[in-house]
């Protein structure tokens, strides 16, 4: 068994999650209203889908997951209520994200064997080759299992410890924290993505090496 590379399977992610959350959060701290912060993601979103789209020529799972979040993210936006309602309403878009990266750890194929697969687009016989390797190799599989269950894990985690956070704090510390939590959760997903592939790697080649000639 053979995996992509650590550090492009964790840029694909980056791209893909990072880059709409992080508009997100951004706009968020600027001081952009609920509305236009979920607005910048979804944007953010739609971008970044018809890019992988435009350039693989054909619809991307992975990046249609992330913008479908923030679409019901906008309609929600319209739900008014107190400053403090209105950040732990954050959680929402990283609780549904959670969910779809666990969900689809047992429905199809996970997202992230999603955005692994990218890096084999454009070459025919490497894609071929990774769809093969998904059929016939249990571990294969596990990996991705794995590592979708844990960036949906990781993702609830940020969602739920952010509203007894923001309840607790005051609204301009609390949206700091709601900040710093985010960047916190994608830095320790990244770091634990970059050992486990290299684990996963490791260990590929040791059961190579034991197969007889």
């Amino acid at each position: 068994m053979k995996t992509p590379g650590a550090l492009a399977i964790l840029k694909s992610l980056l791209w893909d999650v990072g880059l709409s959350l992080g508009a997100y959060f951004v706009a968020h701290w600027l001081g952009a209203s609920d509305y236009v912060a979920l607005l910048c993601g979804s944007v953010a979103a739609l971008a970044r889908m018809l890019w992988v789209a435009v350039r693989a020529r054909k619809f991307d799972m992975f990046a249609a997951v992330m913008l479908g979040v923030f679409l019901a993210g906008l309609g929600l936006s319209f739900v008014t209520g107190s400053p403090k309602f209105l950040l732990v309403k954050e959680s929402f878009g990283t609780g549904i994200a959670g969910l779809a990266f666990v969900v689809s750890c047992f429905v199809g194929r996970p997202l992230i064997y999603h955005a692994a697969l990218r890096m084999q687009e454009g070459d025919p016989a490497r894609a071929a080759e990774f769809d093969r390797k998904w059929r016939d190799q249990p571990g294969f599989r596990h990996t991705f299992r794995v590592m979708s269950a844990a960036w949906g894990g990781g993702l609830l985690f940020d969602a739920v410890v952010r509203i007894p956070l923001v309840l607790a704090l005051s609204t301009s510390a609390a949206v700091t924290a709601s900040t710093v939590l985010f960047v916190t959760t994608m830095v320790l997903l990244a770091l634990w993505s970059v050992r486990y592939v290299r684990h996963r790697q490791a260990w590929a080649a040791r059961m190579e090496q034991q197969q007889p000639a």
